[in-house]
């Protein structure tokens, strides 16, 4: 069983936990999983780590009906066994969920998901746009200076879509031509640089900005789910025949980059990449360059 932080004085009167955590199970599923998502937004969680994590928590409390400090090691396993056996989950689901739930514990003090292991993820390739095919995304917003501008950051800079809503304009320094993308992924700050059709892009956008008098200090006040959104219905506008979305455009970058030569230490650096080994597996995807390569190299039987 999970040694909870909490326990009682001789008189039965709740003693408080350390930090200001109270106990989870003085409260309704709910009320748990809103004093998580407010613990993981203290923590800088990105809102998609934040909203996932609250769902895995909402989830498995309702399937085990009772306080985290009441929970074993079998009822995780029971978990476990439910989400792979009856609703199906992937390892990459099953890997998300053990995650979380890890979480979930860590962040009320209780040690019963400690060693909990995630199974091994499968690498898969990734899915990225040919170069027509980002041109027709091009031309399918060319009416928004919005919209526009924030294809072309994702398209030219390879930003990922929380990078992208948390800009501010003070990031561009329009002297260098340069985007400061800060605290991204792994809390790492990077610098991207800013081509020409981008910052035309951007000029135009906040050049009607300021006739509209918007005085947001936010390059780009959107969320996450309206950017998604804004591409995906631009992929349909210019008939690509497969679900696009903003992270595909970072896999288009990187692709494209690698097929014309560019050092995959400078993708690692631009990406935000804290291997090299996770750049790695554009090298898989280069298809073109492979065949080139191949030919060069291949033997005369």
């Amino acid at each position: 069983m999970a040694s909870a932080v909490v326990s009682r004085d001789r008189s039965g009167a709740l003693r408080r936990p350390p930090h200001g955590i109270t106990p989870a199970g003085e409260f309704s599923v709910g009320e748990v999983v809103g004093r998580f998502q407010r613990l993981l937004q203290s923590q800088e969680r990105s809102p998609c780590t934040v909203k996932q994590y609250g769902h895995i928590a909402r989830m498995f409390l309702g399937f085990v009906g009772k306080p985290l400090e009441e929970v074993t090691r079998r009822d995780l396993d029971a978990f476990r066994e439910h989400i792979v056996l009856q609703r199906h989950y992937s390892k990459n689901s099953v890997y998300t969920t053990v995650r979380g739930l890890t979480c979930l514990f860590r962040s009320f003090q209780l040690d019963v998901a400690e060693g909990l292991e995630a199974p091994r993820r499968p690498e898969r390739l990734p899915h990225y746009l040919t170069e027509e095919e980002t041109h027709r995304l091009f031309e399918a917003v060319r009416e928004s200076p919005r919209d526009s501008a924030i294809v072309h950051v994702l398209a030219f800079g390879g930003l990922r879509v929380g990078e992208l809503c948390h800009l501010s304009i003070e990031d561009i320094e329009f002297e260098r031509n340069v985007l400061h993308v800060r605290s991204g992924k792994g809390d790492k700050d990077r610098e991207v640089v800013i081509e020409e059709r981008t910052r035309a892009a951007i000029d135009r956008y906040l050049t009607e900005r300021a006739l509209a008098g918007e005085g947001t200090s936010r390059l780009f006040p959107v969320g996450p789910v309206t950017v998604e959104r804004l591409i995906r219905k631009a992929a349909v506008r210019a008939s690509i025949p497969r679900r696009v979305t903003p992270h595909m455009l970072r896999h288009t970058l990187a692709t494209a980059l690698l097929s014309r030569g560019c050092d995959i230490r400078y993708i690692q650096k631009l990406l935000g990449h804290s291997s090299v080994a996770t750049t790695q597996i554009y090298t898989h995807v280069d298809t073109q360059a492979l065949r080139a390569a191949y030919s060069r190299a291949k033997p005369e039987y």
